[in-house]
Formats: structure tokens, sequence, C-alpha cells
């Protein structure tokens, strides 16, 4: 390798594996992507939807980005900072449309959506290990409570049904229900994590899947039904499961800078408005 080669690539890649950090040029990104605020709501996309090369991520917010591009599993707690934009909270959710030619695997769409932040959004965020109060799901003292699944579960709530395998946090005319078909302990420990918005660990030992329906009150203060216990009190009443207090290491995200994006597209056939 000529000697003036050599040392123009030596001036990339060592800083590089000094850092930790990838030299821009490695990093997989989209052909072109466009990114705009969303105006017509509609379902929210947590991850991208694929059709041949075209990548879609429709209505979702700035954290559901960003969990996805950085594979982080509970953004509730384990994603902080800048995580809102000035103004009404409608500008802070968005539709992203892109081209990703060649089939790119999991891992390298992460990486792409990681390029289109810090382009497009200049996200800068570092990590932390935090110890953060959580709990640890156990059963009671008194015995599990929570029935086995059956094919034939009537659970509804409000007129919804569960899919088959699926959780509802939803509310009645009555209140708020905690409700389950065919769920594993799993799903339900994912759930309890959006609900409590902490750590959650389960300790129980349960395999199979599970039907239960539990009516609980928003907070130990008010209730819309007096007689419903808040979600901690009516999981152990309902279904002999315990909720712990503890608390544990965990890996946070932290947004430093983010800048609302001012330009429709990216790549190639940059234009901004």
């Amino acid at each position: 390798m000529h000697r003036g080669v050599l040392a123009a690539f030596l001036a990339v890649v060592i800083p590089s594996l000094l850092t930790g950090q990838i030299a821009p040029s490695q990093h997989p990104s989209f052909e072109v992507a466009s990114v705009k605020v969303n105006t017509t709501d509609g379902v929210n996309d947590r991850v991208p939807r694929r059709s041949g090369d075209r990548i879609v991520m429709h209505n979702a917010r700035l954290g559901m980005i960003v969990g996805y591009a950085y594979g982080i599993d509970n953004s509730t707690y384990q994603l902080t900072g800048i995580l809102n934009f000035p103004g009404p909270d409608d500008a802070s959710w968005f539709d992203i449309e892109a081209i990703a030619p060649g089939a790119p695997g999991d891992d390298d769409l992460r990486l792409m959506f990681q390029v289109l932040l810090e382009d497009r959004f200049q996200l800068k965020l570092h990590r932390e290990i935090r110890e953060l109060p959580g709990y640890d799901l156990v059963i009671d003292k008194g015995g599990l409570r929570m029935k086995a699944s059956r094919p034939d579960s009537k659970i509804s709530v409000g007129g919804m049904t569960p899919v088959m395998g699926g959780i509802l946090m939803t509310r009645d005319a009555g209140g708020p229900h905690f409700a389950a078909r065919g769920a594993t302990m799993e799903k339900i420990v994912a759930s309890l994590i959006g609900r409590l918005r902490a750590p959650v660990r389960d300790r129980t030992g349960l395999t199979g899947t599970f039907d239960f329906d539990v009516a609980f009150s928003l907070d130990d203060v008010s209730s819309d039904v007096a007689s419903a216990p808040p979600l901690t009190t009516a999981i152990r009443q309902e279904l002999g499961l315990k909720l712990e207090p503890t608390k544990s290491q965990v890996e946070v995200f932290v947004i430093d800078h983010v800048e609302k994006p001012s330009c429709q597209l990216a790549g190639p056939a940059r234009a901004c408005d």
C-alpha cells in the first residue's frame, strides 16, 4: 500500500478503534429518507414496517424511534432526557419513509435509523448504568390464584376481547382493567413494566399461559370504582402475584441534544423546506 494512502487509512481507522466508535463511512444508511411531522394520526408504529426495499415508520414519537434504533428494551424507564419538542404535543410525532436496498438485516436497519437520527435530528446521547427502584414479581404466600388459559375463554372488557396471547390495559364504564387471554408471564411482566414505568423481574417460575380480568384503581388515593384497589394490591388479591419493591442496576440512555428536523429528504436527493 502506498504510504500516503496508508497514512490516510490509519488517520480514519485508528481514532475510531481508540474511541470504540465506527468510522462514519462504515455506517449503513438509507439511500433516501423522508421525515415529516405526522398530521393524520393513525396507528403508532413502534417498529418499522417493510415492503420490498421500502421502510415505513408511521406516527412514531421521538422516543419510539430512538428506542427502536438503539434496541432499548423498555424505553419507559431506560430512555430519559429531551424526549419532546417545544410547542403542541402533536409536533413530536413523525412519519418516516425510506429506501433501504439490499434487504438489510434488523441490526443494519437499526444502524440506519441511528444515522438518520444523528443526521436529521442532530441526536446526541450517552449511556449510563443507574440504580433504579423496581419490583420482583413473585407468587404471594397465600398461593397462586391466576387461572391457566382455556380455549373457550370469555375474557372481555368494555366490548373488547384480547387476542389470544394478548393483554389489555383498558377501561370500561366502571374503571381501569388489566385483562389477559392466553398470556405468557413474559407478556404479563412487559405490561406491568409499561404501567408501572419501572423494572419488573419475573421471579415466579411460572410457565404456560393464563387468563384473567382484574379491576383496579389508578392510585391509592382516587378510584373510579370505590371498591377497586390499586394495581399492585389488585393483582395480589385476585391473581396471587406480589410485586416486591427492589433496586437493580439498569442501563439508561440519556438524550443530551436533539433538534426538530427541518429537511424533508435525506440522502442523495436531499431537499429542505
